[in-house]
């Protein structure tokens, strides 16, 4: 229910209201559930009275007295600052698809393996020195920049990761800028010499591994058939023995493979830290696709089970790391409204092998999403398609109670599924808000537990 700005919903027997400007979500009991609406809806004053047969009259004036304290404290009442968006011209972040190639042939690549459906290709050396300068010289305030390295795999063309890495702090020293660097990876290629180039220039890394071996080798193959994933954890463990734990492990779920809480305990079982399991995306005719309603339908019951999970782990002081879930409580002890899912096409952009410009690395995919190129700059007005891009544009979004805290969801897959940056990705928004009301009620159940368990769970969350 929907009402004057306020969401009443509920999961497994909880009761919870949202606001939907300013993202505060709180439970309320069954007396609350009635006084609430009718305070936010300007009911009478005699409340006590007309719910007086249903309820002790004591409970109702203390729940009233509650309820307007909530409506008071917790911003419930306030308006937050009206949010102006601002067309972000400068850069804080380039991703070099270092490689348009891949070591495997992942059955629900949406990149066709690293391909992108073109010609397999590395980045040379002078478009990558471009690149770097065109990231240099398009970032203005920002004093820090972040080269990413992408691909297909982009370790197959490792010298040209080595060569980039020590020009770009060139650049910056010379313009006394700050740079850091990250990687996406499949993790096949790891070797003691790339491991220790990694650590040495402190890479934010995330590396791609499903699971269980049963489910990792049905879809994370070699391009001759091979199976990975015993080479893959090996290669993780030996990096994190030597170095750190502190890069996040990236699974990836299909209709053909929904049972994906096996994933999440795997991972999190072999003792890494930053775990997060997503859906594949894919056009609706893909056997793995999860696109109609009965793949969704196990998808959620999948969460449901997983929320399950999380709840038990943690009571038995093994707390399970699962980034959707994790961030969602986050949010939910820090409101936050948040306006865009991100900066594609205003301070983030990725740069192709052959120089092309494109929003975000999920964009490339579609050659009409390109922005421009490293040697003639930016297509500025199709760059401004995606600048001017923030929730309260996309149409369908403004209608969507929960829009404020999803920011609107991926611009990328918003074109590819519906060809039309303003209108979402459905199954994305259903998981979105599935996975926010659990995260809720995982939340309930563990401050029904006392501040104790509530100082536990934001240590695990990391939350200072």
């Amino acid at each position: 229910m929907i009402l004057n700005k306020f969401v009443f919903f509920s999961v497994k027997k909880r009761y919870f209201v949202y606001h939907i400007d300013t993202t505060v979500c709180a439970e309320l009991d069954n007396i609350a559930l009635t006084i609430l609406p009718e305070l936010v809806n300007g009911g009478p004053r005699e409340l006590d009275d007309k719910y007086g047969h249903m309820y002790p009259k004591s409970q109702i004036r203390r729940c009233i007295k509650e309820c307007n304290e909530l409506l008071e404290i917790c911003k419930f009442n306030k308006q937050p600052v009206k949010y102006k968006h601002c067309i972000q011209h400068f850069l804080a972040s380039v991703c070099l698809h270092i490689t348009h190639d891949c070591n495997l042939r992942c059955e629900y690549c949406y990149a066709d393996a690293g391909s992108y459906g073109g010609e397999r290709s590395l980045m040379g050396k002078e478009v990558m020195t471009k690149a770097i300068d065109f990231a240099f010289t398009h970032s203005g305030k920002f004093k820090e920049i972040n080269i990413g390295f992408f691909g297909g795999e982009p370790l197959l063309n490792f010298k040209r990761i080595y060569e980039a890495v020590q020009y770009a702090k060139e650049q910056a020293k010379r313009i006394n800028k700050r740079v850091t660097f990250s990687m996406t990876s499949n993790a096949v290629l790891l070797n003691p010499k790339i491991m220790d180039f990694l650590n040495q220039e402190g890479f934010s890394l995330i590396f791609s591994i499903d699971g269980p071996k049963k489910i990792h080798d049905k879809m994370r193959k070699t391009k001759n058939g091979g199976f990975t994933h015993s080479i893959v954890l090996r290669n993780l463990k030996k990096f994190r023995k030597k170095y750190s734990d502190n890069f996040t492990v990236r699974g990836t779920f299909t209709r053909t493979t929904s049972n994906f809480s096996q994933q999440v305990l795997f991972l999190n079982d072999q003792g890494f830290k930053h775990v997060s399991v997503e859906p594949a995306q894919l056009d609706e005719k893909h056997p793995h696709a999860i696109s109609h309603n009965g793949a969704i339908s196990r998808i959620l019951y999948e969460y449901d089970q997983l929320a399950e999970i999380y709840l038990e782990r943690f009571n038995q002081n093994n707390p399970l790391h699962f980034f959707h879930f994790d961030q969602n409580l986050r949010n939910l002890l820090h409101p936050v409204p948040k306006y865009t899912e991100c900066g594609a096409g205003g301070g983030f952009v990725s740069v192709i092998p052959d120089g092309r410009i494109f929003p975000c690395f999920e964009t490339v995919p579609e050659e009409k999403n390109c922005i421009g190129h490293v040697d003639s700059g930016f297509d500025k007005q199709k760059r401004r398609q995606f600048q001017r891009m923030y929730v309260d544009v996309k149409r369908e979004c403004r209608k969507c109670w929960i829009r404020y805290h999803c920011g609107g969801g991926c611009h990328a897959f918003n074109i590819r599924y519906n060809n039309n940056i303003t209108i979402p990705y459905k199954p994305q928004c259903v998981f979105i808000k599935y996975r926010f009301k659990l995260a809720a009620w995982i939340l309930s159940e563990i401050a029904a537990q006392g501040d104790k368990s509530i100082k536990k769970l934001k240590t695990h969350l990391e939350i200072t």
